[in-house]
């Protein structure tokens, strides 16, 4: 008899961890890669096994999690995250989203769902948390204190207002009273850590004081919290799975009019993103800098101003690449002070380069017309290490 498995036979059932295996030993450290839904999933080599993962974002996000254990083969810790508070605003008396044609449907379904399709934990789809909202926001932790599953990460959808010094209080008070790991995503349009000068240091604060908090769905602000002992922090593949708006607004672009879309690059040495249209422009003429990493192998980064698809994934790949190996550096230093100071230094030295790097290329420190290092960078760079 033949062992060679029949074209018409199913794949095995999908295996999952039961409820009561906790959340947060299986994302401890972990540094995730925000995919977008809308993409055919992929397994991306750049992962480590040990410090990384995916977050599925987007509508069909079950969909692509479930092709990605099934199709892919990938075997990784993987959080599954449908964005409800893209379209849903949290409520004092509903504060999580459940499915509309499902009449009986409760967060429990929709957790148990998410662990059935792959997900190695599972995020309340709670909605988003407006401005000043405190009994939305209230109501969201005693819901989630409701729950009684082990696998539980409760998501906090938060408008970045809620990081000014007016409301950090009521935010690390309600935070602190959340049972289950708790993931913070950040609202408004563009950076939100670029709102008000203190929201950098006040994120750190909530970091600080309340255990078990995650950061998703940002950029290299991933980094700063996981350096500041965060449970774990997502960065998103591209700029839109990097920030989120609130719902029913529209994006707002930093440029005029339409046209082709290119990629965001994030730039090694100047450590911060920046459009391929900018840096063609930038390095027009001048060499361009270079990356050393699998992806670039020492070639310019100003290669990647086209809108093809091949283009787009050269970025990805690039800049996915880059931030894994600074969290495999940041690993390698102890947690607490040596790490914080690690993550400073680094910082500080990417501010210093900005100023080198206008001056190689001719420009002057006009923001028009050279590179500006973004006010959360300087931030990171000069904000004073606590114990």
């Amino acid at each position: 008899m033949s062992n060679t498995p029949s074209p018409r036979r199913r794949p095995p059932a999908l295996k999952t961890l039961d409820h009561t295996v906790a959340a947060a030993p299986l994302l401890q450290g972990r540094v995730l890669l925000h995919e977008n839904a809308l993409n055919i999933p992929r397994s991306r080599h750049a992962l480590d096994d040990d410090l990384s993962g995916v977050v599925m974002t987007g509508a069909k996000a079950d969909e692509r999690a479930f092709q990605l254990r099934t199709t892919a083969g990938y075997n990784g810790t993987l959080l599954i995250d449908s964005a409800p508070y893209t379209t849903y605003t949290a409520t004092a008396d509903q504060p999580f989203m459940v499915p509309p044609d499902e009449l009986f449907a409760s967060v429990d379904d929709s957790l148990a769902f998410q662990k059935a399709r792959g997900a190695s934990a599972a995020l309340t789809p709670t909605g988003y948390i407006s401005p000043a909202n405190s009994r939305a926001l209230k109501a969201v932790m005693r819901e989630a204190n409701r729950i009684e599953r082990a696998d539980t990460l409760v998501s906090l959808p938060i408008d970045v207002t809620w990081l000014n010094r007016e409301n950090i209080g009521q935010l690390i008070a309600v935070c602190a009273k959340i049972r289950h790991p708790k993931a913070i995503m950040l609202f408004r349009q563009f950076d939100p850590l670029e709102q008000t000068k203190d929201i950098p240091a006040n994120l750190r604060r909530l970091f600080a004081e309340v255990e078990h908090m995650s950061l998703l769905r940002t950029d290299l602000a991933a980094l700063d919290v996981m350096a500041h002992g965060a449970l774990c922090a997502g960065i998103g593949v591209q700029s839109s799975l990097r920030h989120a708006i609130p719902p029913g607004e529209k994006p707002q672009r930093g440029k005029r009019g339409g046209g082709p879309t290119y990629p965001n690059v994030l730039m090694p040495q100047l450590m911060c993103f920046k459009g391929a249209e900018s840096l063609a422009s930038l390095y027009a003429n001048a060499d361009p800098a270079t990356c050393d990493c699998e992806e670039c192998d020492g070639r310019g980064l100003d290669r990647f101003f086209l809108p093809d698809g091949e283009t787009r994934q050269e970025a990805d790949n690039h800049t996915v690449l880059t931030w894994s190996d600074w969290v495999s550096e940041m690993a390698g230093h102890p947690a607490g002070i040596q790490r914080k100071t690690w993550w400073r230094d680094k910082c500080a030295a990417a501010v210093d380069r900005y100023a080198l790097e206008n001056q190689r290329i001719g420009q002057g420190a006009s923001p028009r017309s050279a590179f500006q290092a973004p006010p959360p960078l300087k931030a990171w760079a000069t904000l004073p290490i606590t114990p």
